[in-house]
């Protein structure tokens, strides 16, 4: 039996940086499961973006932080993490990043349905990054973490 490829084996990684999301407001306590994560601003621009291209998008928080989830019409799966300023220095405060994976429908063991990762496909990633340039915001792809 093949084993199982690594979380993130095939994600990919970018970067932004802009002043133009929450970094600073008090967050509700009720927020990531009681975790302390800004980016639901970001989540919300990811979100509207990728429905505005056709993609079933949503999202929502997890106890690390915010994930997007959209699905185009092919029935992958795109998944955008969001981490605010991951280095935690103090001139990155505008720093972003987003981990990108994508996940195909297939079976484990060859029965049971469930969903894999998969390089992300470079219309996903046009996609994203014309989202945000939409937004007036560069991404800049980064090597693997």
């Amino acid at each position: 039996m093949r084993g199982l490829a690594p979380f993130g084996q095939h994600a990919a990684w970018f970067a932004f940086t802009s002043d133009r999301f929450d970094h600073t407001s008090e967050l509700p306590p009720e927020a990531n499961a009681g975790n302390r994560f800004y980016g639901r601003d970001v989540a919300e621009l990811i979100d509207a973006g990728l429905a505005q291209r056709g993609l079933d998008a949503r999202f929502f928080d997890e106890d690390w932080g915010w994930q997007v989830r959209g699905k185009p019409p092919d029935g992958s799966v795109l998944e955008i993490s969001i981490y605010h300023n991951p280095e935690e220095e103090p001139e990155g405060e505008n720093d972003w990043v987003l981990m990108v994976r994508s996940l195909r429908k297939g079976r484990l063991l060859g029965i049971v349905p469930r969903f894999q990762e998969a390089e992300v496909d470079p219309d996903a990633v046009a996609t994203l990054e014309d989202v945000f340039r939409q937004a007036g915001i560069e991404l800049r792809q980064t090597p693997q973490r």
